[in-house]
């Protein structure tokens, strides 16, 4: 049973976004703890991220990691920002807390169509691999925040890459065997999540 009631949870925070403008938005405090909920997972895929990414020579590394940023750093902020709206969920700290994800993701999703370029095949896949877990973390919690009344979700930039142009990148089975582990749900309804999500945030322009 408890099985089955967190099924229905999970499913109702993501497959609400559909009706989401005709509600009025969800309860910004519940879904902040959902938000905050998400973020070890992306703070472990992180780290081994930016482990990974320390084995490369320079040039090769700067693929990944425009500018230098550490993605440690970046999921650290994201994290914060969560534990602040959901301390303090105000349309200030909101904003803080879409411009901090939607950062984020630019940053991830750029490092994901870049990961192909890495030559070594074991290297890259472990890029992959961890960017794939990285990715599908932020888009929950981008499909959270569009759950809040008031939250209007934009690309981070004119630049930034749509999520149509990194979804053949990304590895389903993984990113829906991570929503069913994290959300304790089973994998088809795990499935349903992630379509729900995806086409929604693509919908918003991601």
């Amino acid at each position: 049973m408890k099985r089955i009631t967190a099924g229905l949870t999970a499913i109702a925070l993501w497959s609400v976004m559909l009706a989401a403008p005709f509600m009025g938005g969800c309860n910004g405090t519940t879904v902040a703890q959902q938000i905050v909920n998400w973020t070890p997972t992306i703070i472990s895929a992180t780290q081994t991220l930016d482990a990974v990414v320390a084995t490369l020579d320079p040039a090769q590394a700067a693929l990944i990691l425009p500018a230098g940023v550490a993605f440690v750093a970046g999921a650290t902020l994201l994290e914060e920002q969560a534990k602040t709206y959901l301390a303090n969920p105000s349309a200030t700290t909101l904003g803080q807390l879409q411009a901090q994800a939607l950062a984020f993701q630019a940053n991830v999703t750029t490092a994901l169509l870049n990961a192909v370029k890495i030559v070594n095949p074991a290297t890259q896949q472990k890029l992959l691999t961890y960017l794939n877990a990285a990715v599908t973390g932020v888009s929950a919690i981008l499909a959270l925040i569009m759950n809040i009344k008031g939250s209007t979700l934009t690309p981070a930039s004119v630049t930034a890459p749509k999520l149509a142009a990194i979804l053949p990148l990304m590895n389903r089975d993984e990113d829906v065997a991570l929503i069913a582990q994290h959300e304790d749900i089973s994998t088809e309804q795990a499935n349903v999540a992630f379509n729900v999500g995806m086409a929604r945030l693509q919908a918003a322009g991601l």
